[in-house]
């Protein structure tokens, strides 16, 4: 699976990602009930340009996601991933990038907000070692975060890297199907 950033020009794939989740999915992603194809169009067009989304890719397919966004120095993840693949690690890693690219902003916290019966977002949370605050039906869920170091800077810049080649790696192997006579 390819793990890497989404370009502005590829927002279209984050909202046809979030509208192929199930209704229950939906409202355990945006910790609300009515999120239809309307309100999913809205939310997306209302992303900041230096918002971070952070795509999960298996065969061309955005199958999970993660969108970061700044409020001062906190950052608030929201992590969403298909149901045929979950339980392999995807959120996770959609986590751990999104922790790494926050502290090389200097995020001072990491935060999320999930209804309090997403059992799957707070065993993460719990995993990673966020505070969980419940309250009225919904979870809260911090981490303090350290400054970054050069470890995070050459992990996110070997990261990147390693995304390009894939998709360059790809797109070479699509286009020599393409152009190369079958044998």
């Amino acid at each position: 699976m390819l793990h890497r950033k989404l370009l502005v020009e590829e927002r279209h794939l984050f909202s046809e990602h979030l509208k192929r989740l199930a209704p229950a999915d939906r409202s355990f992603r945006f910790a609300h009930s009515r999120v239809n194809d309307e309100w999913i169009d809205k939310y997306v067009a209302g992303i900041a340009a230096d918002d971070l989304l952070l795509g999960c890719f298996h065969d061309d397919v955005l199958v999970g996601a993660a969108h970061v966004a700044f409020s001062g120095a906190v950052a608030e993840v929201g992590i969403s991933v298909e149901t045929s693949h979950r339980a392999r690690g995807v959120g996770a890693e959609l986590i751990r990038r999104a922790v790494r690219w926050t502290r090389n902003r200097r995020a001072e916290k990491l935060y999320t907000l999930c209804q309090s019966d997403n059992r799957s977002m707070i065993a993460l949370a719990r995993k990673l070692g966020m505070t969980i605050h419940r309250e009225s039906g919904t979870a809260e869920a911090y981490m303090p975060l350290p400054p970054p170091d050069l470890l995070t800077v050459g992990d996110e810049w070997t990261a990147e890297i390693d995304g390009l080649a894939q998709d360059w790696l790809s797109m070479v192997k699509a286009c020599q199907g393409a152009l190369l006579p079958k044998v």
